[in-house]
């Protein structure tokens, strides 16, 4: 019964936006709740859109990665420390992707801007999430697909 309980609770927390999903989500099937507690954490401009987000917290309060209609961005709040960076789409070099082979950890994606800067973003490799994430960061900042 316990159990029956825990993944109500846990399905009741994804549809909700109480908990983060586990898995790359594009942007419109971000919960509200969700969505205004990323834009608020990523400091999104009112008009931009989220195209992806992953987190790998319990919470998306925690940190996230995400793209939206104008850059890359990743941020982290972990109770004491804030910190949020990201690049403009049209300042991305290259992408970089180092896909995870295990459901244990997340893949890598290195974004690199014009002017050398490095940013790490992760992404869960469930139902090829990881793939879809990177493939739309380059297709949005205008790079060949490999």
């Amino acid at each position: 019964m316990a159990i029956i309980a825990l993944f109500a609770a846990v399905g009741w927390g994804l549809m909700t936006g109480h908990v983060a999903d586990t898995k790359v989500l594009p942007g419109g099937k971000l919960p509200p709740r969700i969505t205004k507690i990323v834009s608020a954490s990523a400091g999104l401009a009112q008009d931009e859109r989220i195209l992806f987000f992953y987190s790998s917290a319990m919470t998306p309060e925690g940190d996230g990665n995400l793209l939206t209609d104008r850059r890359v961005v990743s941020y982290v709040a972990d109770g004491t420390d804030t910190w949020c960076d990201s690049i403009a789409l049209d300042e991305v070099e290259s992408v970089d992707f180092i896909q995870s082979d295990s459901w244990l950890e997340d893949s890598t994606i290195v974004i690199v801007s014009t002017d050398g800067y490095e940013l790490t973003l992760y992404a869960s490799n469930e139902g090829g999430g990881d793939v879809r994430f990177v493939d739309a960061i380059r297709r949005a900042a205008k790079l060949d697909l490999d």
